[in-house]
């Protein structure tokens, strides 16, 4: 057996099928390693004892995801990328523990609006009004020039080294799909996919093209370990059928995976939700890792089944579900993480919980949140 590891030698070994000294644990909770180390939390997370019970044992045995904090706006899936000088936030208000910011996009068929929302101690924000709310204001956005705007290298490789043997280092990009649904109310996007088909692949041909000249510049410089391609599950069943996801995501994730893949690096798969429709796309696309494998009723394949079916060829990071995390009893936990160590063996599987807390923690998430890690160690040895 090998000895221990450190965090990125161990995932990388677990990708790559080699013999690892344990089974994966990620953090069950937003985990920020640096942040931690200098005392600089914040919002509910400064203030939260439950949340700080469970990130000190993260600091010690959790896996975290490294993400790059330099890339600015270069992927950033709510405008489209286009370039930053397009983008003005005009204002910013907050009301009671709600703020609101409206943005106009700058275009030379005119201008572009759209309204967010983030309430405080809550690590997420919506939006309440659509930068696409017509077909005229698709015509707008794609009015303006595209500009690469390749990123000066080195911040990148400070932000690596910065990371060394704590994490692989993943740039986080959204599929072209939902680059191109985040523009619009979910509901006309699905409408649009079905009768107004030339609009959509418009939008995501447009927006690949943009995502593959700035990746690959970053590929080329060999600053990042991979990419996290988060949000296929927009297009899996009940939203999509398998023909839309052959239409629409395949040709395009494909070819991005197909692109990273060629510069050695790895390709890491966010889809919520039934993947098992897909699940044989996915591999074949290329993808190395696949998250969070939810099982029924939250998605629609069992662990066991996932594994065999993936063995030796993707990796799966899984499947505790949030809501156990909140709702279920330690025993629970318990049974919960050593299935999804043990059903099938413990290769090629890293213990991933289906999403993590974005506010305030009960005494229960808590508990269940320690057992969880405490489990992966118990289970998790090879």
């Amino acid at each position: 057996m090998p000895v221990e590891l450190t965090h990125r030698q161990r995932v990388l070994r677990c990708v790559r099928w080699q013999p690892i000294d344990r089974v994966p644990i990620y953090s069950p909770v937003p985990f920020d390693p640096f942040a931690w180390e200098r005392g600089e939390l914040h919002g509910w997370q400064a203030e939260d004892d439950n949340y700080r019970a469970v990130a000190k044992l993260a600091a010690e045995h959790c896996s975290v995801n490294g993400r790059f904090r330099c890339a600015g706006g270069l992927f950033n899936r709510a405008y489209h990328l286009v370039p930053d000088h397009c983008i003005e936030h005009v204002s910013r208000e907050t009301v009671g523990d709600r703020t609101t910011v409206t943005t106009v996009v700058h275009t030379p068929r005119g201008d572009l609006r759209t309204v967010t929302h983030q309430d405080r101690n809550v690590t997420t924000g919506w939006y309440t009004e659509p930068l696409i709310k017509d077909k005229p204001d698709v015509d707008r956005l794609l009015s303006i020039p595209f500009e690469p705007n390749l990123p000066d290298l080195e911040p990148f490789e400070q932000e690596r080294r910065r990371w060394g043997e704590r994490a692989i280092v993943e740039l986080g990009i959204s599929t072209p799909l939902v680059c191109t649904s985040r523009l619009m109310i979910f509901d006309r996007f699905l409408e649009w996919c079905a009768l107004e088909r030339a609009i959509i692949e418009r939008l995501i041909e447009v927006v690949f093209e943009r995502i593959c000249i700035r990746l690959e510049h970053l590929l080329k410089a060999g600053v990042i370990d991979g990419i996290w391609l988060g949000g296929s599950e927009q297009a899996t069943p009940p939203m999509m059928s398998r023909e839309f996801y052959d239409d629409l995501v395949v040709p395009y994730d494909g070819r991005i995976m197909q692109l990273v893949h060629e510069h050695g690096a790895l390709v890491h798969v966010h889809c919520h939700g039934n993947v098992n429709g897909v699940f044989e796309r996915m591999m074949d696309m290329g993808a190395d890792m696949l998250d969070p494998v939810e099982p029924p009723p939250d998605g629609d394949i069992e662990i066991g089944e996932a594994k065999r079916r993936a063995r030796g060829r993707m990796v799966l990071m899984g499947n505790i579900e949030f809501r156990h995390l909140e709702f279920a009893t330690r025993e629970g936990i318990e049974e919960l993480v050593r299935r999804a160590i043990c059903e099938q063996g413990k290769a090629g599987i890293m213990l991933y919980p289906s999403a993590s807390p974005i506010t305030w923690m009960s005494d229960q998430v808590r508990d269940n949140c320690i057992q969880y890690i405490e489990s992966g160690l118990q289970y998790g040895r090879m």
